[in-house]
């Protein structure tokens, strides 16, 4: 028997449809439950692992107490503490590692005995997630190599290869629905200045179907009738449409024009503003700002970028100008990326260099932009260097 990979259309042509041609999306239940039912075990010890997957969380831990499951196994199964703790163990033992886990340190665990014995950095890392990960959590490194009784090279190796390591085994199975942003803006340069310009893609396509419009409106009283009604309200909608489009306009029209420094260098020349500025500038009430910036988005040659991003605190440099935080978190993210990897800066470092830049901040204040850029602290950028130069 020969097979045609197309279609010879003597059918309805259901089957060339890409959305039945798709495959479907496995769960985390369902491809564990896979596992259980194509193992070697007995009938019994298959119930009580299918128990425990029935347990597990969207990310793959068993949050539930042992002794709950146990107390439902029993009674269901007449199941004992050695039988459950054998059905959690191969539960532990499938793909993706790390699931049946109930801690953090568990499921780190769990991923570090699967790999080879001899690799490096391996001992070392379960010691760390197994009785301090509380210590790795805080980064310190001193207390660290003390209570190991480790080199910071040693501790740099496996403190790499935990990161390596996921957290949440089961994330490849969660929800694989995406959001996509339509810009209701599209910034670009006209005649040496950066305009806003309406997106029409973003704008709902609502018109009046006018047969209907005119056959109601020839009917005598029509206003006072039900579908006279519908009709008024229809075209109050399409007016309210109009309306906040043409906000969404003015309020992005008036922060391009803010921000014409913006377009040109990017975060560092930001220039700090309140939702008050705009709100004088359009002649709207700052509450309306508020809300036609919310969720908005406007595309430019620097990307898709949500109207909030430009509204901000605002800090005094030196010389008395206005700074947006931003601003400020971009001079951070400029200043880290220029350390020596051996010897990174840390926060206090890291303020002393602005203010040779005429930028004053607390030392809190660095703390808290690093980590609103992802940046990690001082000891764990060292760490991951010295793991980086041993491998």
């Amino acid at each position: 028997m020969s097979w045609s990979g197309t279609s010879n259309g003597s059918d309805d042509g259901e089957h060339d449809d890409p959305i039945l041609l798709a495959p479907d999306r496995t769960s985390l239940r369902d491809h564990l439950l896979q596992q259980v039912n194509v193992s070697h075990l007995g009938e019994r010890d298959a119930m009580l692992a299918r128990l425990i997957v029935e347990a597990l969380d969207e990310d793959g831990y068993l949050r539930d107490s042992f002794d709950e499951i146990l107390q439902i196994a029993s009674g269901e199964l007449d199941a004992g503490e050695d039988e459950l703790r054998t059905a959690l163990r191969f539960v532990q033992s499938m793909e993706p590692v790390g699931v049946g886990a109930r801690s953090v340190g568990e499921c780190l665990c769990l991923q570090l005995q699967a790999k080879p014995d001899d690799q490096p950095g391996r001992a070392l890392a379960l010691r760390i997630v197994g009785e301090h990960l509380d210590l790795l959590a805080a980064h310190d490194t001193l207390r660290l190599t003390k209570t190991l009784d480790c080199s910071e090279e040693e501790l740099g190796l496996a403190h790499q290869l935990i990161l390596r390591l996921s957290p949440r085994p089961a994330a490849a199975f969660g929800s694989d629905d995406h959001r996509y942003v339509i810009p209701d803006v599209v910034v670009r340069r006209h005649r040496g200045k950066w305009v806003a310009l309406p997106n029409p893609e973003a704008t709902p396509k609502v018109r009046i179907n006018r047969l209907y419009a005119d056959a109601v409106q020839r009917s005598r009283g029509w206003s006072n009738t039900p579908m006279g009604g519908q009709l008024a309200e229809a075209r109050w909608l399409m007016r309210s449409i109009a309306q906040r489009a043409d906000t969404i306009l003015k309020v992005a029209q008036a922060i391009v024009a803010e921000q014409q420094r913006f377009f040109d260098y990017g975060d560092i020349a930001i220039k700090p503003l309140h939702l008050r500025d705009i709100a004088q500038k359009v002649g709207v009430h700052e509450s309306t700002v508020s809300r036609v910036t919310n969720g908005k988005y406007m595309s430019s040659p620097r990307g898709m970028i949500e109207f909030k991003h430009f509204f901000g605190s605002r800090l005094t440099d030196d010389d008395g100008f206005r700074c947006s935080s931003r601003a400020i978190q971009s001079l951070i993210r400029d200043i880290i990326a220029a350390e020596q990897a051996h010897q990174p800066l840390s926060d206090i470092k890291v303020t002393r260099l602005l203010e040779k830049r005429g930028v004053s901040v607390a030392r809190r204040t660095v703390t808290k932009y690093r980590d609103a850029l992802g940046i990690p602290p001082v000891e764990a950028r060292r760490l991951k260097a010295l793991a980086e130069a041993g491998a």
